[in-house]
Order: structure tokens, then sequence, then C-alpha cells
């Protein structure tokens, strides 16, 4: 399909525009800041999906409850959870307190529609999970929302530092939507994580696939999604290389079901 030097020139600055909206993604989920991605970046339409091997959460309402409301609940909570064992840190930012997940996005691969409504863009995250802090010993980051009523109080000494390494593909569709390139989907395949100096997950995952080789994988953890999973599967030595988004996006015309990373959530005009 022959374009336009006008075409050219509105999607090559779909292409910056979507570079810039992936590096600020990066950034603002490293530090928690789930309300300011979600307000400024996202599409807010029905069609707008965050996928993980857990499932596909649909439309911005849900998408948002999930990442923004939830989140900040547990971070205000957790909060006060740490400010009596460490009374130096309240005041600080209630949100940024849990395990950061600091992405290096690489290997970003943008491709323009011809007819310049959308562009997908595909990368691979080498995944820092981290907590200054850490957690009391038996806990971790992303566990479920609080329940009711107070917990025991943990002490200094109970809270142990916390590092994680992980391995993501990343697969997001972007649309130019009222003058504005806008995120519509996301979707995530994780390949593994492991704890630093502690685990190491091809050995592990061999050692129990032996042990017992009808073993069950993680799943990831409960989520209101429309869509449940799981999309995907982490590494695992019994099954075969995943196609969800290995491959890096083809040239195409359109968003629609052939080329997307949400199939059937492709409607937002």
């Amino acid at each position: 399909m022959s374009l336009s030097f006008k075409e050219r020139l509105h999607n090559a600055i779909g292409v910056q525009e979507i570079e810039r909206k992936k590096v600020y993604h990066a950034y603002v989920h490293s530090v928690a800041y789930e309300r300011e991605e979600f307000d400024k970046i996202w599409f807010k339409g029905q069609n707008a999906t965050w996928g993980h091997n857990f499932g596909r959460m649909v439309g911005f309402r849900q998408i948002y409850h999930n990442h923004t409301i939830d989140e900040e609940s547990r971070a205000a909570v957790e909060t006060f959870e740490l400010g009596e064992a460490f009374p130096s840190y309240m005041g600080g930012d209630p949100r940024s307190i849990g395990a950061t997940g600091v992405h290096a996005l690489s290997e970003l691969c943008i491709e323009m529609a011809n007819d310049g409504n959308s562009g997908r863009c595909w990368a691979i995250t080498a995944g820092v999970m981290m907590s200054a802090l850490g957690h009391p010993q038996g806990e971790g980051p992303g566990g479920p929302p609080p329940g009711p009523g107070p917990k025991e109080p943990a002490k200094a000494e109970d809270y142990v530092h916390f590092g994680a390494a992980s391995w993501e593909y990343y697969g997001a569709d972007f649309i130019y939507h009222q003058g504005e390139w806008k995120y519509i989907h996301e979707h995530v395949v994780p390949v593994f994580s492991q704890l630093f100096d502690s685990e190491n997950f091809a050995r592990d995952l061999y050692e129990k696939h032996e042990a017992d080789p009808n073993y069950s994988t993680w799943r990831g953890c409960p989520c209101q999604v429309t869509d449940p999973g799981p999309l995907s599967d982490r590494y695992d030595v019994n099954q075969p290389v995943q196609h969800l988004i290995w491959e890096t996006p083809k040239p195409y015309d359109t968003l629609d079901d052939e080329n997307t990373y949400s199939i059937g959530h492709n409607e937002w005009i």
C-alpha cells in the first residue's frame, strides 16, 4: 500500500508518541503511580484491555479498579504497617512502599497501521522487583487485598529485603483517538521470575518435574477479569514454546482481530 508524504509523516510522529508513552509507562509503573498512567495515556472506553497469564481485564473501569483503587487501598494499609515497625517512615509516599517493578524495556519494535489509526508495540522487559524496606518474613508483594480488621504488627527485625528478577514479553496496541495517541491494549506474557540468590527457576522446575511429572504450575494472582485465564503459562519444562506474542508485529493495514494483542476488543470509534 502506497502512502502519501502526509500519511508517512503522521505515522512517523505516531511512532515517536508511542515510544514516549511506553517510556512514561515504564517510569510511572516502577514507582506505582498507576493513577497517573491510566488518567493520562489510556483510552477510557469499554474495549480497553489489560491481560496477563491470569486473564484479561476488559473495559477501562475494570482496569482502573484493579490497578488503582485496589492497589492504593493496599498501599495505604501497608503504610501504617510499616510505620509501626519503622516510625521514621510515616509521611512517605504510600503508593511506592511496596515492591517496585523496574522495567528495562528493550528490543522495542513499533509497527504502524497503513490507515494511520493504530500502532502496535512489542518489547522484552528485563524486570527487577525490589523493596528497600522489604516485607515481613513469609510475606511478599502483590498479595491479596487486606482483609477486615488489623493483623498482628510486625517488628523491624521481622522485615527482610526483597529482590527478584523476571523476564516478560509485552504486546501493546495504541489507537489514534480524537487527535491523540492512546493505549488501548496491554498484554503481558511472563516467562519466569526468581528471588535473587535463593532460587534458580530452571533447576527448580526441572527438579519438580523429576519428582512429579504432573505437578501444577503457578497461574498468577487472582484478579477481577472478564476473560479468565490462563492466557499463557510461565516457563515450564513440560510445555513447548508459546507463540502468543513472542514475535514482533508484522506490517498491517488496520487494527482488527487478525492484527491485535487483544482479540475481540478492537472497536473504539
